[in-house]
């Protein structure tokens, strides 16, 4: 079995159904026909989906914030 069926089928065993064979296999397959360029993508693509779950976090403590005062000055 050559390695890019290998990783595919760990992938797949790993992720349990969570993603697509066909998604898997992708990228897989992008990984190695790009390598490090591939790697460096991800991580930027990860990065910014960190950022905007910060954000987001950010933004559910404000409102928390805002809705307690809230409803201590109702009282």
């Amino acid at each position: 079995m050559n390695s890019k069926k290998m990783l595919t089928k760990e992938i797949s065993y790993m992720v349990k159904g969570q993603i697509s064979e066909q998604i898997i296999s992708e990228t897989v397959d992008e990984f190695f026909k790009h390598g490090n360029m591939f790697l460096f993508m991800e991580l930027i693509s990860l990065k910014c989906e960190v950022k905007s779950l910060r954000e987001e976090l950010q933004q559910h403590k404000e409102n928390k914030k805002q809705n307690t005062l809230h409803a201590l000055l109702v009282r």
